[in-house]
């Protein structure tokens, strides 16, 4: 097993990113990383949890000897009917009180880590979402960066805790060793030796398994998303409909289940192996434990034992034998989470160095002056040889309204998200006022920036949210929400809901109000208008609506951008009419620029284009 998944272990597709690496030095940074940051969010807990440990070590050797002296006690008692009871109550009521306090000391402890832990998934989550918030746009189009996000989601709090835990366990452990030895040393010292030679094998066993199952994490990492993915297909109320319409359910079932067993049997198959592995380890400790056994007898026969010291002995063998167990399977599930925690912070340094683009500081050039300039601009995703974008070249003057028409996949999108600084051209410029994009500060730049996405977002939250995301500096400024909302059309509607503005949207999240098409697009232009950027940039959101709506939009988008210097994109050439300049874009380039008027008298690609689709809006 351990053979072939080291074959089949995927690797990282991301050019210029440095392997993991699994050196035991880099574990153990990582590890003591995630010590420090128990350490800085913890003290108390960490200061609490170690003062448990001391004591709960030296209970079990405390209660090993009251149960000695009870014994012999008793023992006595039965010897001598007419004995004194009052040490044996006595032994009682410690014994008694001592497992009180141990009882109460665990839960206490379990309160306490399960405080720690939420703080920690609180703050590794919040750590986690700071990375995937920063990172270029374009690491969410590379597999490889959602594989790894795939493993560091759930319990992170647990898995930082765990090893300290684990650590401060075995230290409770070698406690209780320590004193167990110390009494065995003085009955037998061949009582120790079997003791310690019991834990090699155990510990040898138990992590080479925890190396294997992390492994195992890894491989399996991309099947298990897939039938994440399948499962929330099926449960998704947006899906539910082509699914039933499309009779897409048994298909998708049979899918997830096929996904499912492939992991399931691949990590039975490991538990398989580890379990043969455990029953041996069980033969072997009690093949230990009837030799430290047949010591003891020996030792019946040649000393003066009492009943109560035999029992104790017994007991301190097993006691040796189970914490020198313990500390092997510890030291495994630290060295398991180790693994786990050098993945995190292995996504947390997730670069890839051809999407690193500049920080600028420079601040956006506001009102422009001379304009927008395109200059051979080429962009390839990550992992592409392939350009969707290639040389690409032209100007926007201040207040000019431009329309970049094409065919599906020609482009249009690639190079708003570039205008934008989402995505980093491959090489060529984009500059404002002959500032380029990469000095200018991205929140300032997105500041300034409006865009309207063909996939833009519908947001599960009352009304006034969904419009004053927009700028979220202005958050409660309701005025100028239903400012924007009247101008929009977005007030009509909102007005008859029950809550009005408070109105959730969609069925998500409350008993909100479903919206159409053409309402949900009134509320995104109402969230770029409330924006109220210098330039503002319509990316196909009408795409789902008929010729008609679409058109309705558009002229209200027109009155709306009026002295703004504002960009219409789209497949469909019923918006081309209102723009001053038209820019035709195919498999990636521009291949025409000119008005309407202008490209219909070429007789080229746009007049084509217009030709073929003016049966729409005849």
């Amino acid at each position: 097993m351990r053979k072939r998944l080291k074959q089949q272990r995927p690797q990282s597709s991301i050019a210029g990113r440095r392997p993991p690496r699994t050196g035991e030095r880099m574990k153990m940074k990582h590890l003591l990383k995630s010590v420090r940051m128990v350490w800085k969010l913890g003290k108390a807990w960490l200061i609490t949890t170690i003062l448990f440990s001391i004591i709960a070590g030296l209970i079990p050797v405390t209660a090993l000897w009251i149960t000695k002296e009870l014994i012999n006690a008793v023992a006595n008692l039965i010897m001598d009917q007419a004995g004194d009871y009052r040490l044996a109550l006595s032994l009682l009521l410690l014994q008694f009180l001592i497992s009180l306090f141990s009882s109460v000391m665990t839960n206490w402890q379990e309160y306490l880590d399960r405080k720690i832990e939420l703080r920690l998934d609180h703050d590794l989550q919040q750590v986690i979402l700071a990375k995937t918030t920063s990172v270029p746009l374009a690491y969410f189009d590379i597999p490889d960066f959602y594989h790894h996000l795939s493993r560091v989601q759930g319990n992170q709090g647990s898995r930082f805790v765990s090893p300290i835990r684990n650590l401060l366990n075995i230290g409770k452990s070698g406690i209780v060793i320590g004193s167990f030895l110390i009494y065995l040393f003085t009955v037998h010292w061949s009582l120790v030796l079997l003791s310690l030679v019991a834990a090699v094998p155990i510990f040898l066993v138990q992590r080479k398994f925890g190396n294997s199952k992390f492994r195992l994490f890894l491989f399996q990492t991309p099947l298990a998303r897939e039938a994440n993915y399948t499962s929330h297909l099926l449960q998704d109320r947006n899906a539910a409909k082509e699914i039933r319409l499309f009779g897409l359910a048994s298909h998708l079932a049979k899918r997830w289940s096929d996904r499912f067993w492939r992991n399931a049997n691949q990590s039975l198959k490991l538990l398989r192996k580890q379990q043969l592995a455990d029953v041996g380890l069980d033969g072997l400790t009690a093949l230990f434990y009837v030799g430290s056994a047949g010591i003891i007898i020996w030792l019946i026969r040649t000393t003066s034992v009492k009943i109560g010291d035999f029992v104790a002995i017994g007991q301190a063998v097993q006691g040796t034998q189970s914490s020198i167990n313990q500390i092997s399977m510890l030291s495994a599930r630290i060295y398991e989470e180790s693994l786990y925690i050098q993945n995190f912070f292995h996504f947390l340094e997730y670069e890839n160095q051809a999407l690193i683009s500049e920080t600028g500081t420079q601040p956006f050039p506001a009102p422009l002056k001379t304009g927008i300039e395109i200059d051979a601009v080429t962009f390839s995703y990550p992992g592409q040889d392939r350009p969707v974008l290639q040389n690409v070249s032209f100007q926007i003057r201040p207040g000019e309204k431009v329309a970049i028409v094409g065919e599906n996949g020609s482009g249009k999108t690639t190079l708003v998200k570039c205008l934008m600084g989402l995505y980093p051209v491959t090489s060529g410029s984009i500059s404002l006022d002959g500032l380029n994009i990469k000095q200018i500060d991205k929140s300032d730049l997105y500041q300034h920036i409006t865009v309207i996405f063909q996939d833009y977002m519908r947001y599960s939250y009352s009304a006034h949210d969904n419009i004053a995301f927009g700028d979220i500096e202005r958050l409660d400024d309701h005025p100028h929400v239903q400012e924007v909302a009247a101008t929009s059309g977005v007030d009509e509607f909102v007005q008859k809901f029950p809550n009005g503005y408070n109105t959730y949207l969609g069925r998500f999240l409350q008993d909100g109000e479903d919206l159409s098409g053409g309402q949900w697009q009134k509320i995104a232009l109402a969230r770029a208008l409330f924006r109220d950027g210098d330039v503002i940039i319509l990316d196909e959101p009408t795409a789902a609506l008929d010729p008609h709506a679409e058109m309705e939009v558009f002229r209200q988008f027109e009155s709306l951008t009026r002295d703004k210097t504002s960009i219409f994109i789209s497949h469909r050439m019923s918006a081309a009419r209102m723009a001053d300049r038209i820019i035709v874009m195919k498999d990636g380039q521009v291949v025409e620029i000119g008005s309407h008027e202008e490209l219909i008298a070429l007789n080229a690609e746009y007049a084509q284009m217009y030709g073929a689709q003016a049966k729409w809006y005849a």
